[in-house]
């Protein structure tokens, strides 16, 4: 704990003193609630319900890029009862013939945003009930010019639709560009429990793809601040109508394991104690079904982050998040926790502005691990908290934990967030610590932080980038669009380092750099640039990037290569991909990578899926990799998926999704929905 006391703690002072003298309060659009004065809506698209005539009406949509008034714009509806939330929009556009709708597959917006976030048009509508301005509280609902349903719940709820929560959406072209309307239940929104009043946070998105603007109700600016969103006064939800519930998702998995029969049986639940409460527990949980993501061969020094996929960490992922990935790495890294014969989470609000995140699992006779995250909202934009893990793996020796304090201050354009914690147990008993000062601009960010990690801090449940050393690291970047002429949009941005070991040692000095700009013709271009001297090794490199079809994941070809230096020596990478729509249901998608440093490595992953409706699709995926010194390694799989909706799914797997070279195993999974 010894390194706590030399954490420069005049950087966080420095903050606070700073947000509170050019802070600048920004206004938030108030909106009154209206109760339904008509019988519910049919939801089809059609505005000539009666429901909207008397339903809140919304003007005046702003371009987020630019804080001015959307050329093309937009109205929006909303009225409430005590079965469910109304919301409709009039989508504006000069050149209706010109709205793009692409997406079938329903929640496909939140799956990926970084591939579906502007592929297509679509509205959404986001309500935060806790009003605490913190993205992980909202829940999203969207919709595409085809009806399509995206749903991201406030916490995070994994893929079921029994545990999503259900909505209705449609949408219709009209004359004038498009329409679509909502009914969303309250029984599917987290919301404060005791039957008050609510001003609900709220605020209206559309996204017009052939313009590539987004634009909104009330304005977040080009931080997006949520603590800017609109307030929706007056709500009251359903009084006395909520039950507690318990929903049963049992499995069962008859397999066949290199031509020997094997079982498996289990069981999902879900019990929803309160509006803002919830605990779910899996006993003989089975991941085998679950595609995990290929870990790619890009050079790293340090431990590639993989996303998480499998269901039971996703639900309520968000109440367990803690630390940051731009610093010292997530706390809480669920990767790290492996099968296990029985566990349990409790998550969700024990007040307006208090979250709470609860986690254990046994590997009976092996192995046991606890995760314990609180969160107190001080206001819309600043908070603190509290993060502790334990593991006892007596198959490894390993019995240690952490305990984290953490906090988070904005005023105006200026914040700050830090963290300090302490290891200990096996081979462990540093600390590490995090001071970060950020500066907001209009287009501009820039953030300055200084780290503190301990040659003998260890986090058993984290994602760690790297120990022993302290300093400074920074990262701005600049970016804008135009709304004229050949470019969309473009940005700058470079991460700067210098820090060193505890012996005094230098540790990493230098930085990245690199600008990338899109055309209005849908292709980007960008060139990047590494010059650092890590320890006594030498990285220098230049690499650029090149895609056609940009914004669109349906037809969407590129390549990347770099070349240089990379640990003193010679080094280079070439990346192709493509991804293709065929049809209406056929996708098919390549990445690939060659990279040369001491010796060739190679890796091609092919992805193909065909969408029978949309409950039902056949795909798979083959993966070829070459690591220097071994043996190629193929892997592949076939799939049919029943799943996507309600009732029972059915899960047909040949062949292991995450073993690294194939192997007979054929799997029939029915999950049962109780």
């Amino acid at each position: 704990m010894t390194s706590f006391l030399r954490i420069p703690l005049f950087l966080v002072a420095f903050a606070v003193v700073a947000t509170n003298a050019w802070g600048q309060a920004v206004g938030r659009r108030p909106l009154g609630a209206v109760r339904a004065s008509s019988k519910p809506v049919a939801v089809d698209g059609d505005l000539s319900d009666p429901i909207w005539k008397s339903a809140s009406r919304v003007v005046t949509f702003f371009d987020r890029q630019t804080g001015k008034e959307a050329v093309e714009q937009t109205v929006a509806w909303i009225a409430y009862d005590d079965d469910a939330v109304y919301v409709a929009f009039d989508c504006r556009d000069s050149r209706p013939e010109s709205v793009v709708g692409r997406e079938t597959l329903r929640n496909s917006r939140y799956q990926n945003q970084d591939d579906n976030n502007g592929t297509e048009d679509y509205v959404e509508i986001a309500l935060d009930p806790f009003l605490s301005g913190k993205r992980t509280d909202f829940a999203r609902f969207a919709v595409n010019p085809l009806g399509t349903r995206s749903s991201r719940i406030g916490g995070g709820r994994a893929g079921k639709a029994e545990w999503i929560g259900d909505f209705d959406a449609a949408a219709r072209r009209t004359e004038t560009g498009w329409a679509a309307e909502m009914r969303i239940p309250w029984a599917t929104l987290n919301y404060p429990s005791g039957g008050k009043d609510l001003t609900i946070g709220l605020n209206f998105v559309r996204f017009q793809y052939r313009t590539r603007i987004e634009s909104q109700w009330s304005y977040t600016g080009l931080q997006d601040f949520e603590a800017e969103e609109g307030r929706w006064s007056g709500v009251v939800p359903p009084r006395n109508r909520f039950k507690p519930s318990l929903s049963l998702l049992p499995y069962v998995l008859p397999k066949l394991v290199e031509g020997q029969g094997h079982g498996r049986a289990g069981v999902d639940a879900r019990y929803t104690a309160t509006p803002d409460l919830t605990v779910v527990a899996s006993v003989n949980p089975d991941f085998a079904t679950v595609e995990g993501a290929v870990q790619n061969i890009a050079f790293s020094r340090s431990e590639q982050f993989v996303p998480e996929r499998r269901p039971f960490f996703l639900e309520g992922g968000d109440y367990f998040e803690a630390g940051s990935y731009y610093s010292i790495g997530p706390l809480f890294y669920s990767n790290r926790i492996g099968l296990f014969d029985t566990g349990a989470k409790a998550f969700g609000k024990l007040t307006p502005r208090d979250s709470i995140g609860v986690l254990a699992t046994a590997d009976f006779g092996n192995r046991t691990d606890a995760v314990v995250r609180y969160r107190r909202d001080l206001s819309a934009t600043d908070q603190i908290g509290f993060y502790a893990n334990r593991t006892d793996n007596a198959m490894a020796g390993d019995h240690s934990g952490i305990v984290a304090f953490l906090g988070k201050l904005r005023h105006g354009n200026i914040g700050t967030n830090w963290q300090l914690i302490g290891s200990g147990g096996t081979n462990a008993g540093g600390a590490a610590a995090q001071a970060n000062v950020e500066f907001y601009n209009g287009n501009h960010f820039t953030s300055i932080q200084y780290l503190d990690v301990a040659p003998d801090f260890r986090n058993p449940h984290g994602l760690t980038w790297f120990t022993d050393f302290r300093g400074l690291r920074g990262f701005s970047m600049w970016n804008k669009e135009w709304r004229r002429g050949k470019w969309r949009s473009a940005n700058v941005y470079t991460v700067p380092s210098l820090t060193w070991r505890y012996d005094g040692r230098p540790f990493q000095r230098g930085g990245d750099a690199g600008f990338a700009f899109e055309t209005r013709s849908d292709w980007r271009f960008g060139v990047n640039g590494t010059y650092s001297a890590f320890e006594n090794q030498l990285d220098r490199t230049i690499g650029a990037e090149i895609t056609s079809g940009a914004t669109n994941r349906f037809r969407q070809i590129g390549v990347q290569f770099d070349t240089g230096v990379r640990g003193g020596a010679p080094y280079r990478a070439f990346g192709p991909k493509f991804s293709f729509r065929f049809g209406s249901r056929l996708d098919l998608i390549y990445a690939g990578g060659l990279q040369e440093l001491n010796g060739w490595t190679r890796q091609q992953i092919l992805t193909t899926n065909y969408m029978i409706n949309r409950e039902k699709s056949v795909g798979g995926r083959l993966v070829v990799q070459n690591l220097p010194g071994e043996k190629p390694a193929v892997n592949g799989y076939l799939s049919f998926r029943n799943a996507g909706e309600k009732g029972t799914e059915i899960y047909l797997l040949l062949g292991d999704p995450n073993a690294r070279t194939f192997r007979s195993l054929g799997m029939l999974k029915f999950i049962f929905a109780v």
